[in-house]
């Protein structure tokens, strides 16, 4: 086993040894207290709580991402801080808030101060009046090891303080090469405990998996003609399968950030690509509600998006991360959880990505690989794909082997995945715990292969990219049901509190109950709205070849409309799909005056939805390194 994963194992088994306070009396039961940690304020991303006295004239003040070092052995990460290029002073407003909560925070600088030539030092404090409650000096410059690029943790409690301000002074260097310094994971916690609790027929155990980049037609639950998914399959006919199931983005942050809150994308406020990418900590989110109802709370993640630094741990007792790792690996980690928890009610997120990799690694999922073309690469597809929507030449039939290929790799991937959902069945029954779970699937969004001109995802509207499954079996639900109304899988969360009898609270009650035929019934009739800022549009008109854009679309029973504004001539696509159900016929031209009616109907979703959305912090270098590496932004074609 590698030490990263050692290191996993390790980090939530001693946080679970040292949250254990036993109270015995007589022949009662213990108790067993589990650690809550409730952040009450977000400074980063609360301009009203924030005022800056003094700041840098060229570098002011700003809330971004600060990422000292990547390399991930240390506390280096990227998270939301105040960037405070020295000198710069600012003001805490801490009125309101209990006594018992701490302000946390780290002292750090962006990765840039440590790669330039300037080297010096920053003097961080932290002020209440004339008393100085903090204080830390921290070198900067390429002289500075890896180990030494790290967050400088600190906590103060906050018991009479009213503001504090936060201070950084050079305090050796160039004032010509100023670093950028700041305060990192600036906010008021207050931490709690909760006694655990064990599950029971009303309030079972909960699992929910999320199978990374996994279109609903390519399973054989929902009738896809290869064999890529029996665990889910079996699960659909022991439980309540969802027909058409739409993810309301075509990438993951968006799409999760649904998942976990009910809200649609412009409401959450991550949309991403690095203005916005961190879920707000003042939204609810289903983990939060669970653990504060009694649940113990663990996640895997294997999507490098879906991380802590991004704010996806609100409500995770445990968070494990991990970088596109096989779902057979992470599982070796999942069953030694689930055993540790296997006394007590518990919640576990599960995040897997091997659909979104194209690396089968299994001898099992082998027969599923097709001929590989000769000379295929990855690079060659996405040069020859890229020359495809630029209008260049290309050889057509090299582009569909290649494609042909990719396909079945994508499908072994799927397979393999299933295999992760057959194994985690099968240690729930070990255990004795399978008849008291209840396991929810489904995924962010889907994948491309030409459908419509388009390959991988992010980049479009259309079915492939954001038609999901969603199945859903365990105690108190309907078994060997197929439900055909239109629904989305951002109601995942409503639905499982109703199920599990857990009032939500805030952001949750917009959300609907997908069991409630009354309620679905209602809200498949409404239009279905879809975003990204990560499309693409072929070469049309005024729009440069491949121009990355934001798309936004609206799906009605019968029509799908969407479009990127644009001040001008915005672009858009209008499909009629009670004669056209697969949209490959544009009708945008004929019907003008529809069109101008979708795209209103669009418009004004958006400006009420935007209204209502937290303030969310800007990514930074960090996150556009990560999406770049991950072919989000920058020079690819997808």
């Amino acid at each position: 086993m590698n030490s990263s994963r050692l290191d996993a194992i390790g980090s939530w088994a001693l946080a679970l040894l040292a949250t254990l306070m036993v109270a015995s009396c007589g022949d009662a039961e213990p108790v067993v207290n589990m650690p809550i940690e409730r952040i009450l304020l977000d400074f980063p991303a609360e301009p009203d709580r924030r005022t800056v006295e003094s700041e840098n004239p060229t570098l002011p003040v700003q809330a971004t991402t600060l990422h000292p070092s990547p390399y991930r052995q240390f506390d280096s990460g990227a998270i939301a801080a105040l960037q405070m290029v020295p000198p710069a002073r600012v003001q805490l407003d801490l009125n309101d808030l209990p006594g018992d909560a701490e302000l946390r925070f780290g002292t750090g600088y962006d990765l840039p101060a440590y790669e330039g030539e300037a080297a010096g030092s920053v003097r961080f404090r932290v002020y209440d009046g004339d008393t100085v409650l903090h204080e830390a000096f921290m070198p900067f410059g390429p002289g500075e090891p890896p180990g030494r690029q790290i967050w400088r943790r600190a906590a103060i409690p906050i018991d009479g303080l009213t503001s504090v301000v936060l201070e950084t002074h050079l305090q050796k260097g160039d004032a010509d090469a100023l670093p950028p310094a700041g305060f990192g994971g600036l906010q008021i916690v207050r931490a709690e405990k909760r006694p655990r609790e064990r599950a029971s027929a009303d309030q079972p155990n909960l699992v929910v998996v999320v199978i990374d980049t996994l279109r609903a037609d390519r399973t054989s639950a929902y009738g896809y003609g290869r064999e890529t998914t029996p665990h889910l399959a079996a699960m659909a006919e022991r439980g309540t399968r969802f027909a058409s199931s739409w993810a309301p983005s075509p990438w993951t942050w968006p799409s999760t950030a649904s998942l976990m809150t009910t809200l649609e994308p412009p409401e959450h406020g991550l949309m991403g690509p690095t203005n916005a990418c961190y879920l707000s900590q003042s939204l609810v989110s289903l983990p939060e509600s669970l653990q504060s109802a009694g649940w113990t709370t663990g996640a895997f993640s294997a999507n490098p998006l879906i991380h802590t630094g991004k704010g996806f741990d609100q409500g995770f007792e445990s968070f494990q991360e991990y970088r596109w790792t096989p779902s057979g690996a992470i599982m070796d980690d999942v069953d030694v959880w689930l055993k540790a928890q296997s006394e007590w009610r518990f919640f576990l997120y599960l995040h897997l990505t091997d659909p979104h990799e194209y690396r089968p690694r299994q001898a099992s999922s082998k027969s599923l690989l097709g001929d590989k073309p000769q000379g295929f690469t990855p690079t060659r597809l996405q040069t020859t794909h890229a020359r495809m929507r630029q209008g260049k030449s290309h050889d057509i039939g090299k582009l569909q082997a290649d494609v042909a290929y990719r396909s079945s790799q994508y499908d072994a991937t799927v397979f393999e995945a299933d295999e992760a959902l057959g194994r985690l069945h099968a240690k729930l029954a070990e255990l004795g715990r399978l008849d008291d779970t209840i396991v929810l699937v489904t995924s962010d969004h889907g994948e491309a292969f030409l459908e419509h001109g388009a390959l991988n995802h992010s980049s479009t509207l259309h079915d492939e990219m954001v038609n999901v499954p969603l199945i859903l079996a365990g105690p108190g639900v309907p078994t060997g049901r197929t439900v055909l109304d239109r629904v989305q899988n951002r109601h995942v969360a409503s639905t499982l509190l109703q199920l599990l009898d857990v009032e939500p609270t805030g952001n949750l009650l917009h959300g609907i109950d997908l069991l409630d035929d009354a309620q679905r019934k209602a809200a498949s009739k409404e239009p279905f709205f879809f975003t990204t800022m990560l499309g693409y549009w072929d070469a049309e008109g005024d729009l440069p070849a491949l121009q990355q854009v934001p798309l936004h679309g609206v799906r009605t029973q019968d029509e799908l409309f969407y479009y990127t504004p644009g001040a001008d001539r915005p672009a858009r696509r209008y499909y009629q799909l009670d004669a056209d159900p697969t949209a490959h016929d544009d009708r945008s031209t004929q019907n003008p005056e529809r069109c101008d009616d979708l795209a209103r109907m669009i418009q004004t979703w958006m400006e009420d939805l935007v209204a209502r959305s937290p303030v969310v912090v800007g990514g930074g270098r960090s996150t556009q390194d990560l999406l770049q590496g991950i072919g989000y932004v920058g020079d690819q074609d997808e």
